[in-house]
């Protein structure tokens, strides 16, 4: 049976949840439809989400399309889990995108589309809420061709929009007149379409036509549009059709050695840990030992090998207990204790189907304590379980005051954790005010060594670093010369720098610089592998310190497209923020700003654009890089034992 893996993305109140719900009852998953509004959704299960009325957590929920089978991932509409949407558009094998025919293209909208114009899937939008009244139909294509840089195509239209009675209307495939636009559309992208137009006298059939609007939609050029109601129902079944009819299915590779993807890690209520897979090839059965890999500093592989306990296989609405899982499939697995969201399952190398990040990581961080001084431990454990969930939480502990802090993207992920530890775990915490994440670089050369035997190196261990600045964006580079070190000592030596740099003179982690071995020595039989990796972060702070390092602040691109009366409200609003313009183009009726602003300043001008522009503005934002800090640089607390104070660093290591 043919398999085909699709995530519903849209912007937060499209529709999306409530589009899925409709989805499951028009293939027989549910008998009636379930409310947002009410918590009754069959996707948003988490106590949570059906208290706030938003999707949190991407959920997997398979249903039947005549021979084919769909497992539909329901992903976060809210532009603080974006972490969600980027692992599951990594295991997808097309996408739905959905769209409110009142509020149109917004601000998430455009983000999610780069994103998976990035991930070269193919791509159905559905507009949604032709019923209420403001619903847009030809104008709300304009803006989906203008905005969203999309060739799309209607495959229904609305009739009655605006109004509760609105419904749709199929063309007629086999008519020419449907026909001859639509042939004109595709031939823009194939130029082989107008050979074969005039080889026919004029006269491609359906059947050619269908072929071709097949192959555009797998390659991403073309994009069909349906138009309907998750409310009333309305267009949902043409919406069906075309993911049965335009969405290639996965490729069966069932004879291929295995290899998945981990995309998602819950826990189950008694504290079982399932991780859910997308098996790309080869298959996997209970009992099995597997291999997980992951990168590891240096550009290493590590590889932890366990056994399968148990799988589980979507089905129905429902998930079943299966003795093994084939290429195609989303799984369960049971038993993979070890197991990390973006691992690689499989013992190939490659890694065929990873891709850049389409979104940034969390720009915000914030210290959080619990109400009662006691729980700080179990505060710990449950933090632990959620960043295992969600890697970009990465959290940090302060040893001197035993506070931690996490990454977020927003103030509304940062409420849902707090909601999250006292519903699931009982404990009651606070959260400090919210900090943007800077990173260093360095600005110039530095060098420094020390030897075995030299005063103030009571290690046996010499080392010496040199640090130069690299091509920004570029991370950390580390090299060594070949030399007569063991090699268990070379790898603490290598595994600590890149632990070291997580923080740089001010605290922010290090990147965009070369790390250079350049002397090591050891003294036979007394050296051990922990001797250089406390001397190295002596060692290296001491080149970095020499080589100076500038804090940069992160900044997104701003493009805004804003009324003509609103120009000089908006820009004031820009400088007030720090904003860089780069352009301001007018084009008889508004006007179009781009401009570089400091991510600390974005959400206030966010909250701001609504009332400069009547809502009549329209933005979208991307994450643009990091510029360095004006002014004094802000600093961050250190975690752990300070290599910058020598005789403490030494005193505390020596106390562990």
């Amino acid at each position: 049976m043919a398999i085909l893996n699709i995530g519903i993305l849209a912007h937060v109140d499209a529709g999306k949840t409530s589009v899925t719900e409709r989805i499951l009852y028009e293939t027989g998953v549910i008998d009636a439809v379930g409310s947002v509004d009410k918590g009754t959704t069959q996707t948003d299960t988490l106590e949570l989400e059906r208290a706030r009325g938003i999707t949190i957590k991407s959920a997997v929920v398979s249903f039947q399309l005549n021979r084919l089978k769909v497992n539909l991932i329901d992903t976060p509409g809210h532009a603080d889990f974006v972490a969600e949407v980027e692992r599951s558009l990594r295991v997808l094998d097309g996408v739905v995108l959905v769209v409110s025919a009142v509020e149109g293209v917004q601000p998430q909208t455009r983000r999610l589309a780069r994103a998976i114009r990035a991930a070269n899937l193919p791509l159905l939008l559905f507009v949604n809420k032709i019923d209420r009244p403001g619903a847009r139909g030809e104008a709300l294509l304009d803006d989906l061709r203008r905005k969203l840089d999309l060739r799309v195509l209607a495959m229904n239209g609305p009739t009655r929009i605006g109004d509760r009675a609105a419904r749709v209307v199929t063309p007629d495939r086999d008519d020419r007149i449907w026909r001859t636009p639509v042939l004109d559309l595709l031939a823009e992208a194939n130029e082989r379409v107008i050979a074969d137009y005039d080889r026919a006298g004029g006269d491609l059939g359906a059947g050619y036509v269908e072929a071709e609007i097949r192959a555009q939609v797998a390659a991403g050029t073309i994009v069909p549009v349906f138009f309907g109601s998750a409310i009333t129902g309305a267009g949902v079944p043409e919406l069906l059709a075309g993911i049965e009819t335009w969405l290639p299915a996965a490729a069966e590779a069932n004879d291929a050695p295995v290899d998945a993807a981990v995309f998602k890690i819950a826990r189950r209520p008694s504290g079982e840990k399932i991780v859910y897979a997308r098996i790309f090839s080869g298959g996997m059965a209970v009992r099995q030992r597997i291999a997980l890999r992951r990168g590891a500093p240096g550009g290493d592989v590590q590889r932890i090998e366990e056994r399968l306990t148990g799988i589980d296989r979507f089905a129905s609405g429902t998930t079943v207990s299966v003795k093994a899982a084939s290429a195609g499939e989303i799984a369960g697995l049971h038993g993979l204790r070890a197991a990390r969201i973006g691992d690689r399952i499989g013992d190939d190398d490659g890694d065929h189907h990873a891709s850049d990040s389409a979104f940034a990581a969390p720009t915000l961080e914030s210290v959080v304590r619990p109400t009662v001084p006691g729980q700080i431990t179990p505060l710990r454990a449950a933090l632990e379980e959620l960043a295992e969930q969600d890697p970009l939480i990465s959290l940090r502990q302060r040893n001197d005051e035993g506070e931690i802090s996490i990454r977020f993207y927003g103030e509304v992920q940062k409420e849902v954790v707090q909601e999250t530890l006292a519903r699931d775990y009982g404990i009651g915490v606070a959260f400090g005010p919210s900090r943007t994440i800077c990173i260093e670089r360095p600005v110039g050369v530095g060098a420094h060594a020390e030897a075995i035997g030299d005063p103030g190196n009571p290690f046996w261990a010499t080392i010496g670093f040199r640090v130069e600045p690299a091509e920004c964006g570029s991370g950390i580079h580390y090299h060594r010369d070949l030399g007569s070190l063991p090699l268990a000592f070379y790898r603490a030596i290598e595994e600590t720098v890149h632990d070291v740099l997580g923080q740089g003179l001010s605290g922010w982690e290090v990147t965009d610089g070369i790390v250079t071995l350049t002397e090591a020595g050891y003294s036979a039989p007394v050296s051990t592998a922990a001797d250089f990796r406390h001397l190295t972060p002596l060692v290296l702070m001491r080149a970095l310190r020499r080589a100076g390092t500038e804090v940069r602040e992160p900044v997104d691109a701003l493009d805004l497209e804003i009324p003509e009366d609103a120009f000089g409200a908006v820009c004031g609003a820009l400088v007030n923020a720090r904003a860089t313009i780069r352009t301001a183009d007018f084009d008889g009726v508004s006007h179009r700003i781009v401009c570089d602003i400091p991510s600390a300043e974005l959400r206030t001008v966010e909250q701001l654009l609504p009332g400069l522009t009547r809502g009549e503005g329209d933005w979208v934002t991307r994450f643009a890089g990091y510029v360095p800090v004006s002014g004094d640089a802000p600093a961050r607390p250190r975690v752990g034992p300070d290599p910058l104070n020598r005789a403490r660093y030494l005193a505390e290591v020596a106390r562990s």
